[in-house]
């Protein structure tokens, strides 16, 4: 329970336990593939060891469910209730194929795009995130806010004789896929300007939330914006880490024309990206590069501000030290990715 409150802060979680465990409430909960895809897959060894431990001591995190109705969900009119699944996919799988009893917590929220920031957010917040994971999440936390923001410009400053429905392409739309919300919204690179929210930029924002540059938001972005143009398996075995690939790859495809189809082998990235330019053998390795100086000041930087909160505050110590722990490991991945 304690789990979610932090993240979830005043939203209304229903404590009944007898309603939680209502066997027809646990028949109907629902898995949206677009909610799923936000999840970074476990490696298989991870996954057993999972399931090793639910088999032996039951599932004892409670699930987070969403109850909703269909219209919150895109019918408009849709009134039945709905329950999805938010938090607990891979305990809910385990669960299902074993026929092991589960708890859930239920939960509420405004939209759609609030639950996906949500769990975006929920999962940016777990120790066991690999740096590629790490990025493609910061990455769709950033291009989902855009689209938002495009969502809320549009309905507020449509003209009679501006056609916005032609103002941005939807890669790979259809029914039922989970990325498309991505719009073709011009993120080319740093030159291009990215509009302004209330505040700050959106990138400048995300920066201060997550203890990285506004360089490596934008980056991240054009990483989650490249996954987004492969198939779902290739996607998830480079996410889950059965595939090796060059992130500056598939930074570089986001850039290119669109495919015709969602790419499903690394051969086929590999015919459309120019690999990266490599110093001569005998050149020098260059030191410390420009973005990885400013990540590694900034996130010193906020391990400074969070020590000094400790030593004031005696409220909400828990969060700040969940944020010490955060920082810490992403300074750590850094300092070991530059030559020293």
């Amino acid at each position: 329970m304690k789990k979610y409150e932090s993240l979830l802060g005043a939203k209304t979680i229903i404590k009944d336990q007898s309603l939680m465990r209502h066997e027809e409430i646990r028949k109907q909960i629902r898995i949206l593939p677009e909610l799923e895809a936000l999840i970074p897959p476990m490696n298989p060894a991870e996954f057993s060891q999972l399931e090793e431990n639910i088999r032996k001591e039951g599932c004892r995190e409670a699930l987070l469910v969403w109850e909703t109705t269909e219209s919150a969900l895109g019918d408009p009119a849709g009134t039945a209730p709905t329950y999805v699944l938010i938090d607990g996919h891979n305990r809910f799988a385990i669960c299902q194929r074993h026929g092991l009893d589960f708890k859930i917590h239920l939960t509420s929220f405004a939209s759609l795009a609030d639950a996906r920031f949500y769990m975006i957010d929920n999962q940016l917040g777990r120790r066991n995130l690999t740096p590629e994971q790490a990025s493609y999440l910061r990455g769709l936390r950033y291009l989902n806010e855009k689209q938002e923001k495009g969502k809320y410009d549009r309905q507020d400053h449509k003209g009679q004789n501006v056609l916005y429905d032609n103002s941005a392409s939807v890669h790979h739309k259809g029914q039922n896929d989970p990325y498309e919300f991505l719009t073709d919204t011009n993120d080319k690179g740093q030159n291009v300007p990215y509009a302004e929210s209330e505040g700050g930029s959106t990138s400048g924002k995300l920066a201060q939330r997550f203890n990285v540059s506004e360089k490596t938001i934008k980056r991240d972005a054009e990483f989650a914006k490249g996954l987004s143009l492969l198939a779902p398996q290739l996607r998830t075995s480079i996410l889950s880490g059965r595939e090796k690939v060059n992130k500056g790859a598939i930074q570089q495809l986001s850039r290119l024309d669109q495919p015709q189809r969602p790419l499903e082998t690394l051969q086929e990235l590999s015919s459309l990206v120019k690999p990266e330019s490599q110093p001569p053998r005998s050149a020098p390795v260059p030191a410390k590069t420009e973005p990885d100086l400013n990540e590694i000041a900034v996130l010193k930087k906020n391990l400074g501000e969070l020590t000094r909160k400790l030593n004031r505050e005696t409220d909400n110590l828990t969060a700040i030290c969940d944020e010490v722990i955060r920082c810490t490991r992403q300074l750590k991945a850094l300092l070991k990715r530059v030559p020293s």
